[in-house]
């Protein structure tokens, strides 16, 4: 069976009998539920929720001296968006990045720092707990947050370019719920459920599950297959307490995508769709989640914070992909790489602390934050690669298929990644009449290993500051200057047998940030130069090319700008510029080289015109320069501009329900494009999907 539906039958189960006692309770909820009356807007609540990726608590954005974005679901679904990738294109400074593990699971690259391209496994914070491989569910998806830069008060550890946080639908205390299903060209389908319902309105006791089926586009001729489930509880009382227990799981079935490869500096000239890669059999990665997230107020103005989350990770990879070019032989022939990796096992455990407090002495405002967290990953990834006599060249411009062979026997090695890791923040933020400052500390002590059997681990101890000052120059503008610092483990060993410390960053920012419109309209504006040190290099004394040193910097700046919200009554905008400079300082490869995967320019503009109160049609474009698609700087990916199209209907029925349906032209001129790269071969070209129709059609109760 599988896995998925079988524990989406046990919370199906759960959820009937959470069902069956609200029943009991003999209560109608539409009476007994108390009246609420509505002080912000959702998209204001996300903004002030993001807040907290920098302070540590929710904030207006106006007050916060960080440049923080929010993707709220229901802007996800205008769109007709349905990746991460997608999801960040409306912020500035964010860009697209390739990696192995299907396009549930996406790479990106923040203010031109890299963060984990090509290692197996993206990150990100779920619910503000960092997490390896965790796949994005537009279903589970509440918001998309976004901290620019490093200084992130949340998630253990501070990535240099900044953080992306996951932030999931919980329990509401309200009944309600919803079915949708999409479908569109080349065998994209999603389906989902979301029911949530009240427990017991006088003990503030909720429920919801959410099952989702997701099927991506096979334009590419990959399958991609992903089923989960969540189940959460949550029990209130008032503000005085807050606890969730949640279980989450999702099974992905898929074959990695490496694209097509660079000839000549330039993509292949051939049809986009071209699939190079034969593997044997699909990849999986089954996840299973448990996470337990409660506050209480001990004291006025004074809340105690602790979240817990267990993640049980299993995966198997059947990789094949395209290497170097054959000496020799007729142009466009490559070399072609096959991986197995079986049975690879992953342990997350993640406990995070925190203790926040506003206390008022003399004419000062604080709010102080405090949080320990205590993280542990262990990664088991038996790993084999497969002889070229099973494996054999290709050529991109006269494929030739099926001689791609599984091995009688194949000899296997273990690679570990072990970080055991506590981490001590203290923050204030100040107040005093329009002024305001944060100062905060970060002390970090980890234990590291990432390698082969006998590599040597690597102990750490560090201080992470930061410091910044706004000022507020009226209700409706603050400019602010800060300066933040951050550190992220590599993954990487010497050709000596020994971990390497972690990258380590610093940033210098100053931003403007307005209110327009009544408040309905908001932008920002920043400039920064961030630089790090600690970057990976190839040791040039070694034949392979995973032996590596830390002989690497590399610096960053730029101009990022947003504008999100309602233009007049009836238009909505989303806008997010950015101009990134990103270059190798020193590098005994690439010194000087432009960092891949990142344009000077990039442009998403997106606007919505609401007919009236039934229709609204959108139209975005989405626009990148040209940049290189490897460190060495050899192949470059072309500038392009894509248009989107989309129209929605929403039909009110009796009862407070509602049919929303949607139609969506992706890629309107069928603009031939390539969306991203992998940094360290000019081989593996990601390219954007042609022109496609998707529709769907939303039933909420």
């Amino acid at each position: 069976m599988f896995p998925t539906l079988r524990t989406t039958m046990h919370a199906v189960q759960v959820m009937a009998g959470l069902l069956a006692a609200s029943q009991a309770m003999g209560q109608d909820a539409s009476t007994s539920l108390p009246s609420v009356t509505v002080t912000a807007s959702p998209m204001r609540e996300a903004q002030q929720r993001a807040a907290s990726l920098a302070t540590g608590r929710a904030a207006p954005l106006l007050e916060v001296p960080a440049s923080v974005s929010t993707v709220p679901a229901e802007l996800m679904r205008a769109q007709a968006a349905t990746t991460l990738q997608e999801a960040l294109r409306n912020v500035p400074g964010a860009q697209a990045d390739s990696g192995f593990n299907g396009s549930h699971s996406q790479f990106f690259v923040l203010r031109g720092a890299i963060a984990d391209s090509g290692t197996g496994s993206s990150r990100v914070l779920r619910d503000g707990v960092r997490l390896s491989n965790y796949a994005f569910v537009p279903a589970f998806t509440e918001s998309v947050d976004v901290l620019r830069g490093p200084g992130a008060a949340l998630g253990l550890r501070s990535e240099p370019g900044g953080s992306v946080n996951i932030v999931t639908r919980q329990p509401e205390l309200a009944n309600f719920g919803s079915a949708s299903l999409g479908g569109g060209a080349h065998n994209a389908l999603d389906a989902t459920v979301d029911l949530n319902r009240v427990l017991s309105a006088e003990q503030e006791l909720a429920a919801r599950l959410i099952v989702t089926r997701s099927t991506a586009s096979e334009w590419r001729h990959v399958p991609d297959r992903l089923g989960g489930v969540k189940l959460g509880i949550a029990k209130n009382d008032g503000e005085r307490y807050h606890l969730g227990l949640g279980v989450e799981a999702t099974d992905q079935r898929y074959q990695p995508d490496y694209g097509l490869p660079g000839v000549n500096g330039r993509p292949a000239a051939v049809p986009m769709d071209r699939q190079l890669g034969e593997p044997w059999a699909d990849s999986t990665t089954r996840n299973t989640l448990v996470d337990l997230h409660g506050d209480v107020e001990i004291a006025p103005d004074t809340r105690l914070a602790v979240d817990l989350t267990h993640l049980r990770g299993s995966s198997t990879s059947v990789r094949q992909s395209v290497g170097a070019a054959v000496a020799g032989a007729p142009l466009g022939t490559f070399a072609r790489r096959l991986a197995y990796e079986p049975g690879t096992e992953r342990r997350i455990n993640a406990l995070a602390t925190s203790l926040t407090r506003v206390q008022a002495w003399g004419s000062t405002r604080h709010h102080l934050f405090i949080d320990v967290d205590r993280y542990t990953e262990t990664l088991d990834q038996p790993s084999a690669g497969v002889a070229g006599a099973n494996n054999p060249d290709i050529n991109v411009f006269s494929p030739v298929y099926g001689q791609t062979t599984r091995p009688a026997s194949l000899t296997f090695a273990t690679t570990a990644q072990d970080l055991a890791s506590t981490a001590l923040s203290l923050q204030d933020r100040i107040e005093w009449g329009d002024w305001s400052i944060v100062a905060g500390l970060r002390h970090t002590r980890q234990d590291f290993l990432y390698g082969p059997a006998g590599t040597r681990g690597v102990q750490e101890s560090t201080t992470s500051p930061k410091l910044a000052v706004l000022r507020k120059l009226s209700d409706a503008d603050s400019v602010y200057a800060s300066y933040g610092t951050g550190t992220a483990p590599n993954q990487a060993s010497s050709a000596s047998g020994q971990s390497l410390p972690s990258r380590k960053s610093r940033q210098f920012e100053a931003g403007w940030k307005s209110l327009w419109n009544g408040g309905r309209l908001q932008s920002d504006v920043a400039v920064y130069r961030l630089e790090q040190t600690h970057l990976l290099s190839g040791d040039l004394s070694t034949p392979s090319m995973f032996d590596k040193t830390l002989a690497g910097s590399g610096r960053s700046q730029g101009l990022e700008a947003s504008l999100a919200g309602d233009l007049t009554r009836d238009v909505r905008l989303q806008v997010a510029y950015a101009y990134t400079q990103a270059r190798f300082t020193d590098n005994a490869e690439y010194p000087g080289k432009a960092i891949p995967n990142v344009a000077r320019h990039a442009l998403s503009l997106w606007g919505q015109y609401r007919w009236n109160a039934e229709h609204a049609t959108g139209a975005g474009l989405y626009a990148q320069g040209a940049r290189y698609a490897d460190i060495y700087n050899t192949t470059v990916l072309p500038g392009y501009a894509r248009l989107d199209l989309s129209h929605s209907w929403r039909m009110p029925l009796e009862g407070g329900r509602q049919l929303e349906l949607q139609l969506a032209l992706r890629n309107v001129f069928d603009k031939a494009y390539f969306v991203s790269s992998h940094l360290h071969l000019a081989s593996y070209l990601t390219p954007g999907q042609q022109r496609n129709l998707y529709a769907s059609a939303r039933y909420s109760f």
